[in-house]
């Protein structure tokens, strides 16, 4: 063949194969040159961290609807050495109830079928060309791509992936795993305005209400993407190009963890400003919540609250350094580019116009989040520099932007210190102190949340759900006040053990407790309950909001008694068959001055 740099059109395009060491209880045939598939890989380009969560979960490629829907159909995968090609295709294989199927091993199963030289498919399975390196290239390019001179979807756009630039595999007796990275690169922005301004965008509301076409922020003279045409992207210069608004957000450190749920920057006393991406900045909030302003801590903080951040998805430039073994093989001409440019426009409310030019340089699968920083003199920006582009994807979604799917307070609460029922994936980020006791047994999960009341053990603590779980109503007994917070993240809580006097799970929801720490501030720290603390002068959670219970289903009976008894905070949820809706209660949100 004359050239490496293949592209093929396709239902999906060919993945990267990179070696797996583990072997099924027993593979499908002795013929060792038979490529083995055991999974896709999506680690490089998703993660399963909720925002407000703290711990980070590879996401299983066959739980994304999108991409799964792509893996039945089949994906069509080329493979090549120097001398020698190959066309195949994968296909992820169902079970009888319509679920991924697995092996004895616990491995999903794909089929990877050879094509013939006149481009059919057959029965055949695909082998290795020979016992050397193997090169793999392809492209999954959604339907909505592929129309000229259209608005294109921030989804398709998310979801245009790649086999990675540049990759082989030698041949192996084992299964592979087939790895996705974005094809495209990211600019992320946050909008920080200086309280004295006492002003916002001009046409921004927050929350369902807001309106992107309505709000004046705009990212110029961009280069993104046009459409794909035979298998290669079209770059288009964009004039005013309206960014895709990802909510209001806190402190949100690496692996999108929310280490503060309200966004703060910490300023050294040699004058640097720390942003939640700089390393330093964990430091520098730890020790002011320990020691506070100035000189004991060594920072002063300034704390902006919830602020707009938007995203645009943009086209990579890749680094000139390294031409050739980073520029994506479906471009049109394959050497760097030399950058990419965005000029962000900003109009505020009392009629201040902002304009800053941003040069940035990334290959596919990069990302980089700008922090615009709005005075009444200017508007300056500080910059993570490149780094890799994880979506939030998977069984959990992304709290803290403005997502319908899931509720969770607005009032300070503290979800990274939730007991789970779950076994732990990885390592919590908060503290070592969480990973052997956060995530229980639904045994453990019952007897924590049993003790989540006025004088209990786990008064005002936080629980979540990761999976269904049975509960025995009667071990909460029918006066049974909830004071801690719950999200059930849409499982179902099935009672038993109901009577027709007894048939619910919490008589009441008391959100409005005092705590002893608010008569006495010098309290000994250990003696402080409930999770309340100070931020700004003001004990949060705030009255109302010290009990939560949301996302949560119930079957077998009723979630609480009545509605006489509800001071806390209520939201999605269902009871008595998990289907009827239970009345939403929204106390006061707190004003920080």
């Amino acid at each position: 063949m004359n050239t490496r740099h293949i592209y093929l059109s396709m239902v999906m395009g060919g993945m990267l194969m990179a070696a797996c060491t583990q072997h099924d209880d027993a593979l499908l045939t002795d013929d060792d040159s038979i490529i083995h598939v055991g999974g896709v890989d999506t680690n490089h380009m998703l993660t399963a961290t909720a925002a407000t969560r703290a711990v980070s979960e590879p996401v299983a490629a066959e739980s994304l609807d999108w991409l799964k829907q792509g893996l039945v159909s089949g994906m069509d995968i080329t493979y090549f050495t120097k001398t020698d090609e190959q066309k195949a295709q994968l296909t992820l294989q169902l079970d009888s109830d319509g679920n991924p199927a697995t092996s004895d091993g616990k491995l999903t199963i794909y089929h990877l079928k050879a094509y013939d030289d006149n481009g059919e498919l057959t029965d055949v399975p695909a082998k290795w060309l020979d016992n050397g390196a193997h090169t793999f290239q392809g492209v999954y390019i959604p339907k909505g791509l592929k129309t000229q001179n259209t608005t294109q979807n921030h989804d398709d756009l998310e979801h245009y992936t790649a086999v990675p630039q540049s990759t082989s595999i030698s041949a192996t007796v084992g299964r592979i795993t087939i790895p996705l990275q974005h094809r495209l690169a990211r600019v992320q922005a946050y909008v920080l305005i200086d309280d004295v301004l006492k002003t916002k965008l001009k046409g921004y509301q927050a929350g369902d209400a807001h309106d992107s076409n309505q709000t004046m922020l705009r990212f110029c003279k961009v280069q993104m993407l046009d459409y794909v045409k035979d298998g290669k992207p079209q770059w288009k210069t964009v004039s005013k190009a309206i960014p895709h608004y990802l909510g209001e957000l806190g402190s949100i450190v690496e692996n999108n963890i929310v280490a503060c749920e309200t966004f703060r920057t910490y300023k050294k006393s040699t004058g640097e400003l720390l942003f939640p991406t700089d390393g330093e900045w964990k430091t520098a909030h730890d020790l002011y919540e320990k020691q506070g302003q100035g000189e004991a801590s060594g920072y002063t903080m300034v704390d902006y609250g919830l602020v707009p951040s938007y995203d645009l998805i943009v086209r990579p430039t890749y680094t000139e350094a390294t031409t050739g073994t980073n520029v994506m093989y479906d471009e049109a001409t394959t050497s760097a580019d030399g950058g990419n440019q965005i000029i962000f426009e900003l109009t505020l409310e009392n009629g201040l116009e902002y304009e800053k030019a941003f040069t940035f340089d990334l290959n596919a699968n990069e990302e980089t989040v700008v922090f615009l920083r709005v005075t009444p003199e200017r508007i300056d920006y500080n910059s993570t520099g490149s780094r890799l582009w994880k979506s939030v994807d998977g069984i959990e979604k992304y709290y803290g932007v403005d997502n319908p799917d899931h509720s969770l307070s607005d009032a300070g609460s503290s979800w990274q210190r939730a007991y789970t029922n779950g076994t732990l994936t990885d390592d919590v980020s908060d503290g070592k102190q969480y990973q052997d006791n956060q995530y229980v047994s639904d045994a453990e999960f019952v007897q924590l949340l049993k003790q989540a009341c006025v004088g209990g053990a786990h008064h005002g603590d936080y629980f979540i759900l990761q999976h269904p779980i049975t509960i025995d109503a009667s071990q909460f007994g029918a006066d049974f006040v909830f004071t801690g917070h719950l999200d059930a993240q849409d499982h179902l809580i099935t009672l038993t053990n109901t009577t027709t006097e007894h048939n619910w799970l919490f008589a009441g929801l008391n959100g409005t407790y005092k705590t002893a720490q608010e008569d006495n501030e010098n309290l000994p720290y250990a003696q402080w309950q409930a999770n309340v603390h100070k931020e700004k002068g003001i004990w949060v959670p705030t009255s109302g909001w010290r009990a939560e219970v949301v996302n949560t289903l119930v079957d077998g009976g009723k979630l609480f008694k009545d509605r006489t008894n509800i001071t806390g905070y209520v939201n999605r949820c269902k009871d008595t068959d998990g289907k009827t809706v239970v009345e939403d209660h929204t106390p006061a949100l707190p004003e920080y001055k």
